[in-house]
């Protein structure tokens, strides 16, 4: 384009003497240029990876690249020429893809400018990213790819019972969806950690209800720690080939221990050879043979240790969303539970869970008066999704509500002890019969 620079003229005067503002120049107009639009292919991919993954054919992206007007281009002319070289000039694959178009502009004749950039296929557009987008993109979609095969392959083994296996195109998004939140995960690990992921994944898809060790698992190099430090990825495979998506992988669990607290001292004369305190394996508390008339179950182990004597408890540290299992021992099915966890969402989901397990479950230290006294020690933590819960009483459901949407939690070891223990003892006060 052979025309001259000019200056940018002096805003013309108003009526009354004033300066009228010139119409916006065209470096006022962001025209796009192949770095803007690899950067927007960079967050495409970012964005819609699982989609990308799972149907790379359909990907599509059109960008418009804003080309001047004829007054714009009149305001800068060798800037907008330089800016129709740069895609003149742009590298393959990405130059292959702009739409040109002939503008005709009063003092600068007949112009082929570019008005839009625009592919179809994940390759496609991944490749014209460029950079790190297009190294990854390959990575994840050769490990993607083995994925679904090695998950589709097995399709037809035996999977959970009455919850069959995912196939075809469900299984496809499953996947993807499933990589995406392991993303980096996948980028970093090596090719033989990729490998026996996906071979094991899919070895547990057979054999659901193995009840093997992890050292059991027949595979050079599954070991507990690399089980530890890949169990997310792996669970997640698993769970994306299921039609419920289930992640329970079928192997033996480790033992899971609770601290009790035989806080009533004539129980414990009945039981002379337990300790007052003791950390047991959770298949062993029912042999325990403990008749306490409640049990006080606290989240936190460390809060069960410096808990004093009270008349006929018997206090036990929780396991989190595992305390099912813990309402199971006979002894603590067939009395109240006295529950008390974090004053935060987690501690009213469990709370809620342990209701679904056991009939006479009551909270304590989980109300608005607990919280507005220790307001100043509690600490910001991820906002969370509201969730209906079905076994909270309707002031425990507002303030789950409340925390999740702040963010807040108020652990219960930050709670004066003293505070706690004349609660606690009013608690079981209540349920004492007359």
């Amino acid at each position: 384009m052979s025309v001259e620079r000019r200056s940018s003229p002096t805003p013309p005067v108003g009526p009354r003497g004033s300066r009228q503002s010139p119409s916006p120049t065209w470096d006022q107009v962001h025209m796009r240029t192949p770095e803007d639009v690899r950067a927007t292919l960079r967050t495409k991919w970012d964005r819609n990876l699982p989609a990308w993954l799972a149907e790379p054919s359909k990907a599509t992206v059109s960008v418009p690249l804003h080309p001047p007007t004829a007054a714009q281009a009149l305001a800068d002319p060798p800037a907008v020429s330089e800016w129709v070289q740069l895609w003149r000039r742009a590298p393959e694959p990405l130059g292959l893809h702009v739409q040109w178009e002939e503008r005709r502009w009063a003092h600068l004749g007949s112009q082929r400018v570019p008005v839009r950039w625009g592919a179809t296929g994940a390759d496609v557009l991944t490749e014209c990213a460029g950079g790190p987008t297009q190294a990854e993109a390959e990575l994840l979609r050769v490990r993607y790819e083995a994925a679904v095969s090695h998950l589709a392959h097995h399709e037809e083994t035996p999977h959970l019972a009455n919850h069959p296996g995912v196939g075809g195109e469900a299984l496809r998004h499953s996947v993807a969806a499933g990589m995406d939140r392991s993303r980096a995960q996948w980028l970093r690990m090596s090719p033989t950690d990729a490998d026996l992921s996906i071979a094991v994944a899919a070895w547990l898809l057979s054999h659901p209800r193995s009840g093997l060790r992890i050292r059991q698992v027949p595979f050079p190099g599954m070991h507990t720690k690399w089980l530890r430090d890949h169990r997310s990825l792996v669970s997640r495979l698993v769970g994306a080939a299921r039609a419920d998506g289930s992640e329970d992988l079928g192997l033996a669990s480790d033992p899971v221990f609770h601290d009790v607290l035989v806080l009533d001292p004539r129980l414990r004369q009945g039981h002379p050879s337990f300790p007052r305190s003791s950390r047991i394996a959770v298949r062993q508390l029912p042999d325990l043979g403990l008749t306490p008339r409640v049990v006080i179950v606290c989240e936190n182990a460390e809060t069960v240790q410096v808990l004093p004597d009270i008349p006929e408890a018997v206090a036990v540290s929780g396991s989190g969303y595992a305390i099912p299992s813990l309402l199971d021992v006979p002894w603590i099915r067939d009395v109240p539970v006295i529950y008390w966890g974090d004053l935060d969402a987690d501690g009213f989901r469990i709370l809620d869970r342990a209701r679904h397990h056991h009939d006479d479950v009551t909270s304590i230290l989980m109300d608005a008066n607990t919280l507005e006294d220790h307001r100043a020690l509690a600490v910001t933590t991820s906002v969370r999704p509201v969730v209906t819960l079905s076994r909270l009483t309707g002031s425990e459901q507002i303030l789950h509500d409340e925390l999740a949407t702040g963010g807040t939690r108020l652990e219960q070891e930050r709670i004066e002890l003293g505070y706690a223990v004349t609660h606690l003892e009013a608690a079981v006060m209540i349920d004492r019969p007359c």
